[in-house]
């Protein structure tokens, strides 16, 4: 019963691995591309139409750092 636990945290430890490099930080005021960019400070929800946009910072609590969501 303890190798059962054991093989179960690897897997969900793994699962969570695969999922953290599809998230990246990005700056307001860089040019990250299109698509959806989230507030790290308030989960705000910004979307980049053009890809050579700058990431302006977060119209509803002006921070300055997002996440690149690809999940």
């Amino acid at each position: 019963m303890t190798n059962r636990h054991s093989s179960q945290e690897g897997y969900t430890q793994s699962t969570i691995s695969k999922n953290t490099w599809r998230t990246k930080m990005v700056i307001a005021g860089s040019k990250p591309g299109t698509g959806f960019y989230f507030c790290v400070q308030c989960g705000h929800r910004t979307y980049l139409e053009i890809g050579t946009d700058r990431l302006p910072p977060c119209t509803k609590c002006l921070g300055t750092e997002y996440n690149d969501k690809v999940a």
